[in-house]
């Protein structure tokens, strides 16, 4: 900004615009463009480059830093500030192009048709359907990245704006680069706006939270020695009244704010204004010219003193009255950005200093003589501001009520001299509003200290002047009238108001509101601020409304678990209410089905000092809660969880027998030995280990050692069965068969294959009696388990002690006993009775009244006269073979 109003550009021919007419030569355009090759060349470079750079900082008073040394008020409290987002231009609307309140120049780059092709360039795969979506996701990393360093309450704001920041100049790089850009990406356009929205929020809370916890605590007895004393030297009064006045402090902070986010707002806009008066050199060339030549019009100005149009009601060439009325624009934007001096200056080479003088008067008196003498040489040094600017700020204000002049001058005038009611009238959005009430607050407060401390015949201001409030709190009523909370931008007003009159209860209030009404239809970025906010004023000892709080972590948690954000998820839960954790968590792990994701969630949880122990296996739990609507494969995978860690073993067993059991039941048999192998080799062994141990050691519990081997040793015996059925039923070689009337060829070749069968056959029997022996052992070792398979030894002493889940626990496993073991007593039936062994067969009787096992117990009457009946059936096959009914030799 320092370069373009410091830096002329060389003007090439006639500069005046008749003089060029009058000359042949073709009008100058207004926004001349170079039509150059390196013109285009720097346009990408602007467009994928850094972002541009912002307008210098102003100096003055910065309140952060006041308890480090005396403010200067030179350019400060009056100095006109920016609006935040959504400011108002003050140009006309066919300058400019309005969405929404944010001013967005469409024209400031614009690509010809030598630019095709770089422009296809620089829109290739970085620039899908609304990048802006998904390239400010990243800021959730960075948000808990800053949160995670161990900076505590202040010290993270600067960075969250900082991070915001980085990514509005980013997406405010694509949306300018091409006019179609907004067009096409509506939602790219949306999510700077939020961003933008806050930047600005983040900002204010930085800037007032500094004085309030810092500066005002630090100057709670501000040594008011340190300024100097002098009685006639305004400015000196007024630091000494900002040491002590913190309502005013922060009514100069608010006003401050809103001109730093017009600044960033408006600042290419701004840029594009300028160009317009890099040919000027003297005021009203035009008219000059036309003077000059001793030309004239009708109407047209004689003399060119500065107030010659008002005086005699003549008007200038109508070119100078179009470029008066853009500078007028442009230095309104520049008040309202608080560049008072960049305005100033711009007036200064436009030939226009009695203009730029005028801005002047409204500057706090000091004359500096009257502490230090001279300046060492034996010179005085130069008086600063006004000595009568109380007769300078009547004579503006009834400038402001001249409706002679144009609207936007008044406008001008009526910021430096506090007419709230004439800026009013040209404020539209509620940043503007608010700047207007803020800034004359702030004078009404000044001009009544200065007022009261200094013995002085002041010239009397109007009534109105004085009528203005004070207070923000109504100054923010009167700019928040007529809005609704519908729209987000109305939202982050709300914070903002807020924040600035400190009202954190009903910030809580009024979000958690939001999140009700709205929950997961929330903007992510609106969630995000409402979280850290939160999480801010707890690291800063600010406190709300505990269970409002609590709803808005949680659904900020919930919107990142819907967007799967592994990394950020622990961290977020770490913050939640015990309560709360356990069952929001485990409902997410339990989606979570891959190991190297299911690993990162353990050690990330254990990390952030979760109880992630007791999550995974709740999470477990839910997977298997459900009934019919259970999916099964889902119930295995979930397993997985349990086995990141040794200290796991426990909760694998409990958990990978709960659902073996539930599998089984349902006749899953397949997936139940999935679900067994899910237990790792280590802790199949440490199993082992304990049940070698009377009482199972003291890692595991014997009941579960117990419960794990039965369920283990019926499913191998399961698939052992099956491995004998598939070979006896289906691997069983076909005899061939002659067909009739063969040829001699046919004879040999059925002889061939009867040999063939033949040693098929013989090998198909050698692995029959194979398979056959090791489906009797492994169906035998569960009708064989100690103490009875699937009885808990251990719950017949406890029963009074039992809790739901173990009685449920138990009640599954007398289920499964009752369905399993006549099923296996018949499946060994069936593999001794079609292997021959008839007499083997009839002994199972023996097996079933066993009282070790008490296998009977889990017959039912029709149960057990169904596998007397395959009893019978072997013991007529033994009488067929010449052998009593029990299978020995008659005698």
């Amino acid at each position: 900004m320092d370069d373009i109003l410091s830096t002329p550009i060389q003007r090439m021919g006639p500069s005046s615009r008749v003089i060029r007419r009058q000359s042949g030569l073709p009008e100058k355009p207004r926004n001349m463009k170079e039509q150059t090759m390196e013109r285009s060349f720097r346009m990408l470079d602007d467009a994928i480059g850094s972002p541009t750079q912002t307008f210098t900082q102003r100096t003055g008073f910065n309140i952060s830093h006041m308890p480090k040394g005396m403010p200067n008020l030179e350019n400060t409290v009056f100095l006109p500030s920016g609006g935040a987002r959504g400011d108002r231009s003050f140009l006309a609307p066919a300058e400019v192009t309005r969405t929404g309140n944010r001013v967005f120049d469409e024209t400031v780059m614009k690509f010809d048709n030598n630019q095709s092709i770089l422009s296809a360039t620089l829109y290739s795969a970085d620039l899908e359907e609304n990048p802006g979506v998904q390239g400010t996701e990243n800021l959730f990393n960075e948000f808990l990245s800053v949160m995670n360093t161990g900076s505590l309450g202040l010290e993270t704001v600067p960075e969250f704006e900082d991070m915001v920041n980085n990514h509005i100049r980013r997406l405010r790089q694509l949306i300018i680069s091409q006019p179609t850009f907004r067009d096409k990406n509506p939602k790219t356009a949306a999510v700077c706006e939020d961003l933008i929205n806050e930047r600005n929020t983040w900002r204010i809370l930085n800037k007032l939270y500094t004085d309030r916890l810092i500066t005002s605590t630090e100057q709670s007895d501000p040594d008011t020695s340190l300024v100097p004393i002098n009685p006639n030297s305004e400015k000196r009064i007024i630091e000494r009244f900002f040491l002590t006045n913190k309502e005013v402090r922060q009514a100069y902070i608010v006003v401050d704010w809103l001109e730093n986010n017009a600044k960033d707002a408006n600042e290419r806009m701004i840029t594009q204004q300028m160009e317009w008066f890099t040919d000027a050199t003297i005021c009203w060339e035009n008219t000059t010219a036309f003077l000059c030549r001793g030309q004239t019009r009708p109407g047209m100005v004689k003399h060119l003193d500065p107030d010659a149009p008002n005086r005699n009601g003549l008007v200038l060439h109508e070119l100078d009255v179009e470029d008066d009325s853009k500078l007028l624009s442009c230095m309104m934007n520049l008040v309202r950005c608080g560049l008072l001096d960049e305005a100033q200056e711009l007036c200064n080479r436009l030939g226009q200093s009695w203009r730029a003088a005028t801005l002047e008067g409204w500057k706090l008196y000091h004359d500096p003589n009257y502490e230090s003498g001279t300046d060492g040489r034996g010179d005085k040094i130069p008086i600063e501001g006004n000595k009568h600017r109380d007769i300078w700020k009547k004579v503006a204000w009834r400038l402001t009520k001249d409706k002679n002049m144009p609207q936007i001058e008044r406008t001008i005038y009526a910021a430096l001299c506090a007419n709230l009611e004439q800026l009013r009238s040209v404020c539209t959005v509620w940043e503007d509003k608010l700047w207007a009430g803020a800034k004359c607050a702030v004078d009404v407060m000044v001009e009544t200290e200065i007022r009261s401390q200094i013995i002085k015949n002041f010239a009397e201001l109007p009534t109105e002047y004085w009528n203005s409030s004070t207070s923000l709190s109504k100054v923010i009523a009167e700019a928040s009238s007529g809005l609704t909370e519908t729209s987000n931008v109305n939202k982050y007003r709300k914070i903002q108001s807020h924040i600035i009159l400190d009202d954190y209860p009903g910030l809580v209030a009024s979000m958690v509101s939001w999140v009700k009404e709205n929950g997961s239809g929330l903007e992510a970025h609106m969630l995000r601020l409402m979280s850290h906010l939160v999480l801010v004023h707890r690291s800063l000892g600010i406190h709300g409304d505990p269970a409002s709080e609590e709803t808005i972590l949680t659904e900020y948690t919930r919107y990142l678990m819907s967007r799967d954000m592994l990394t950020l998820i622990p961290w977020y839960v770490s913050k939640l209410d015990d309560s709360t954790q356990l069952p929001l968590h485990s409902s997410y792990l339990s989606s979570v089905q891959d190991p190297e994701e299911q690993a990162l969630c353990l050690q990330l949880g254990l990390e952030c000092g979760l109880d992630i122990q007791a999550m995974i296996v709740s999470a477990v739990s839910i997977v298997r809660s459900g009934e019919d609507s259970v999916d099964n494969e889902a119930m295995v995978a979930s397993l997985g969880w349990l086995t990141h860690h040794p200290s796991q073993v426990r909760d694998l067993l409990y958990q990978t027998n709960a659902v073996m059991r539930r599998l089984l039941g349902l006749g899953q048999v397949e997936l139940a030995g999935e679900a067994l192998q899910k237990v790792p080799r280590d802790t199949q062994n440490l199993v082992l280990a304990a049940w070698r141990q009377e009482g199972g050691g003291q890692t595991v519990e014997a009941g579960l050692v117990r419960e794990y081997l039965a369920l283990k040793v019926y499913l191998e015996a399961q698939e052992t069965f099956s491995d004998w059925f598939d070979h006896f039923h289906r691997g069983q070689p076909r005899r061939p068969v002659m067909p009739e009337n063969p040829t001699f060829t046919e004879k040999v070749a059925h002889e061939q294959k009867e040999k063939q069968y033949l040693a098929e056959l013989d090998r198909w029997r050698g692995g029959q009696l194979i398979q056959s022996r090791q489906a009797e052992e492994k169906l035998k070792e569960v009708l064989n388990f100690p103490g009875g398979w699937l009885i808990d030894e251990e719950s017949s002493s406890n029963e009074e002690m039992m809790d739901v889940e173990e009685t449920k626990r138990l009640d599954e496993m007398s289920s499964l006993r009752g369905e399993l073991i006549p099923q296996t007593f018949l499946l060994l039936h069936s593999v001794l009775h079609n292997t021959g062994q008839f007499q083997a067969a009839i002994r199972l009787a023996n097996l079933l009244a066993d009282e070790s096992t008490a296998n009977y117990s889990a017959f039912t009457k029709d149960k057990i006269k169904q596998f007397l009946g395959k009893v019978r059936e072997s013991s007529l096959a033994v009488l067929d073979e010449g052998k009593d009914p029990w299978g020995f030799p008659k005698p």
